[in-house]
């Protein structure tokens, strides 16, 4: 019996040990929404007019990044990838998707975008930079048409076994996966922050971007189409004439900060542009904080009178009031009046010696 319980112990200790030691690999990701319907860029863009350009493929509704092991996968998932017209060899040609990351590694970091016309606040300043383009020539975008990532130490990988693009047409969506080892801190890519944009591609457009008109065209982004007033159709024309309109129909934001933004958060964000400065939108948008202060002011108005009846009497009265000047003021009166009592005592004084002196008269 002691020889079973002893080898039954030493079995379990075997088995646990061995599952102990054995290696795991969880896939941990990490997921955000966009709302659907706001690829208006900074709230007034609308589509180019060609047939190409079919609803929603320009409207981000998510974005995930994935550790499968040996590589992170990320995954944009638009409303309508389109039916890659010009046969774009990643399978799509319509999108330009750009996802900007800040590690938290630290290291070399840059604020500038590749043609969107913003920069990232400094604390989301980007290490490193994946631009997802149709996968045309050998050469990375901007200068060719293939999907590259860029360092901001001035490393640029081309896509390559490495770092594969293609898309999930069930899902709507274009996957880059790309190898860990090419990428840094990526144990901790859950605390990365994310900066993800949808342009329109151009092969022949500046930086590879489609720009905007003021009231678009067959091929160009109708700047105005939701404009609503004519302050913002004559800003829109003046950052035009100047290059500087943001060139972004849709975007993502994911980080500690932000789980995700709103419409009108992206919409607030690329609006902040200045055409008489040159000042382009910063996103995430420099929150504006109200403060208001409210000032109460207490003045104590105090009043003294002192009347004097052979003693001397003080009353003091407090009024609290909200005024501008503060009033102290000190009024003292004397009155006098006769005290009764001692008259009659002097009186029935003097009665008495006037007594005494008749009677001593009368007496003689």
């Amino acid at each position: 019996m002691k020889k079973a319980l002893i080898a039954g112990l030493i079995l379990t200790t075997v088995i646990l040990s061995a599952l102990a030691i054995t290696p795991t690999h969880a896939q941990t990701s990490i997921s955000v929404s966009d709302p659907e319907g706001d690829d208006r860029g900074p709230g007034t863009y609308g589509y180019p007019t060609n047939e190409v350009f079919q609803p929603g493929v320009f409207d981000l509704l998510g974005f995930t990044v994935t550790d499968t092991g040996n590589a992170l996968e990320f995954r944009v998932k638009l409303k309508n990838l389109g039916d890659n017209p010009w046969g774009g060899p990643n399978g799509f040609c319509l999108q330009y998707v750009q996802i900007y990351v800040h590690t938290t590694a630290g290291g070399p970091a840059r604020v500038d975008t590749f043609g969107l016309n913003f920069l990232l606040r400094p604390d989301y300043a980007w290490n490193f930079a994946i631009l997802l383009a149709p996968g045309w020539e050998e050469s990375p975008v901007p200068t060719g048409q293939r999907a590259a990532i860029y360092f901001a130490n001035g490393t640029v990988v081309v896509q390559d076994s490495a770092f594969n693009v293609s898309v999930d047409e069930t899902n709507n969506e274009i996957v880059a996966t790309v190898a860990k080892s090419i990428l840094p801190d990526t144990d901790n890519f859950v605390n990365w922050k994310y900066v993800v944009a949808v342009a329109s591609y151009d092969g022949f457009g500046p930086m590879r971007v489609r720009a905007a008109g003021v009231t678009g065209g067959e091929w160009a982004i109708n700047a105005t189409a939701y404009a609503t007033s004519q302050d913002q159709v004559t800003k829109l024309a003046q950052a035009i004439a100047k290059g500087m309109e943001p060139r972004v129909l849709d975007l993502l934001v994911y980080s500690s900060d932000y789980n995700g933004i709103t419409a009108d958060q992206q919409y607030e964000w690329l609006w902040n542009f200045d055409p008489e400065t040159g000042a382009l939108p910063i996103v995430p948008g420099i929150e504006r904080v109200t403060e208001t202060v409210t000032e109460t002011e207490t003045v104590t108005t105090t009043a003294t009178a002192t009347t004097t009846v052979y003693q001397t009497t003080t009353a003091t009265t407090t009024v609290t009031t909200t005024s501008t000047s503060v009033s102290v003021s000190t009024a003292t009166t004397t009155v006098t009046q006769t005290d009764w009592t001692m008259t009659g005592v002097v009186g029935l004084v003097l009665l008495l010696i006037g007594l005494g002196i008749g009677y001593a008269v009368f007496k003689k």
